[in-house]
């Protein structure tokens, strides 16, 4: 079949939602001839990937604007990538209809960015159309909020004002009730979409999927249990909405009970100067490193040599960063909420309850300690999560729940017809 995906954010060689995009074009184009409509800002990418011959033959890419805004500070970046998303959402419906009536698509199929805040216009071409994964469906309950700073407030009480309006919006309810089958990312966004879907298809489908090249990638060459210092790692954007100023306080409650530990904390973000503050204030300069962020084999190389994925977090759609340090053999503490929590408590490791600050801040620095404590146990422990979690997220597995979501779409379209 013909298949017009359209994955805004789609690049061979960056992570995070560009990885998202360019793993599932590739999914699709093992069954599929694959036509995608994506921004400029990926057009670098996709030229590269010409160059080195990493794009399927049966793969064709379209891109959409001439420029595309992204300012160092990464606060004021994440608020342009919308800006950005909402521009090429304007543009994409009319380059679709002129890119279908020069080649008749059989279906279409947004993968990024799939938000239920900004739906794609694109159910409104005359072809079955498939929706998702989609997530953001988590939330920082109000019990939390202290943990963030003012700005980070701030764009809370924002996200929940949109929350509310969006869900209301007739974009949303159009994009909704006009889709075959819509892809939900995690638990909670089921139970979100659910009521919307009026008993028509909604499917869990996680939005990263594990491929034998990525177990391979970051299997731990010596799986032994490490000596010296507990060695800790956190990776990402590192916004008020991950709960690092909670894990450096729980930190702070092991140093004082003598477990001696590194704790990196790997890349940039809006909370980096307010935390660095906290680290000083809790006397652990010498024991937390800010790192900018790692790429490539020295991310990998940091993972495998960490103990632990400690980063409590709320709001998650699929981490990927936590699914790849089960991949080299972390184990993770997380806190017991979104994706993240849905995800230890199906493969393993610790997801601490979220009654209040202190319980959860009591509650990670106890797992840290047991961890510590049965330290010659947590290779064992991940290696069986390991095949719980590749189980999960296993790609011929994503393969088969989007085939099935396909031929469904189809007889949706068939029935309709007649």
């Amino acid at each position: 079949m013909k298949i017009l995906v359209s994955a805004y954010a789609c690049d061979p060689y960056r992570g995070s939602e560009p990885g998202v995009g360019w793993a599932a074009v590739c999914r699709i184009a093992r069954q599929h001839d694959v036509f995608v409509l994506a921004d400029v800002h990926n057009q670098s990418g996709w030229d590269k990937g010409a160059r080195e011959g990493i794009i399927p033959a049966n793969v064709k890419v379209r891109f959409l604007r001439d420029h595309s805004e992204c300012s160092e500070n990464r606060f004021v970046a994440h608020l342009q990538s919308w800006m950005n998303y909402g521009a090429f959402n304007r543009l994409v419906l009319a380059a679709a209809e002129s890119w279908h009536q020069e080649l008749g698509f059989d279906l279409c199929h947004p993968v990024t960015v799939a938000g239920r805040r900004m739906p794609s216009p694109l159910w409104k071409l005359p072809i079955p159309f498939v929706w998702g994964p989609i997530g953001g469906a988590g939330h920082i309950p109000a019990r939390f909020r202290s943990m963030l700073s003012v700005s980070s407030r701030g764009f809370e009480f924002a996200r929940d004002l949109n929350t509310f309006f969006s869900l209301r919006s007739r974009a949303f309810r159009d994009c909704i009730r006009n889709t075959a089958v819509v892809f939900a990312a995690n638990e909670e966004t089921e139970v979100l979409l659910t009521p919307y879907r009026q008993g028509r298809p909604l499917v869990r489908l996680p939005i990263a999927s594990i491929s034998s090249e990525m177990v391979e990638r970051f299997r731990r060459p010596d799986p032994a249990p490490t000596t010296g210092p507990l060695r800790l790692f956190a990776g990402g954007n590192m916004e008020g909405r991950k709960g690092v100023s909670l894990a450096l306080k729980a930190l702070a409650i092991v140093a004082a009970a003598g477990v001696d530990f590194r704790y990196v904390v790997a890349g940039g973000g809006p909370e980096i100067p307010s935390l660095k503050i906290l680290c000083r204030r809790l006397g652990l300069d010498h024991l937390v490193e800010f790192h900018p962020g790692y790429s490539g084999s020295d991310y990998v190389a940091v993972l495998q040599a960490a103990d632990i994925y400690f980063l409590p977090s709320f709001r998650e759609s699929t981490p990927v960063t936590l699914l790849e340090a089960y991949l080299a053999g972390c184990y993770p503490v997380v806190a017991d909420t979104s994706a993240q929590g849905e995800i230890v408590r199906l493969a393993g490791g610790t997801a601490v309850p979220t009654t209040d600050i202190d319980q959860l801040i009591s509650g990670l620095a106890t797992a840290l300690m047991d961890c510590e404590a049965k330290r010659r146990e947590l290779p064992i422990q991940v290696a069986e999560s390991q095949k719980r979690l590749i189980a999960y997220f296993d790609s011929a597995r994503y393969d088969s729940t989007v085939k099935e979501a396909y031929r469904v779409a189809f007889d949706d379209r068939t029935r309709s017809n007649h």
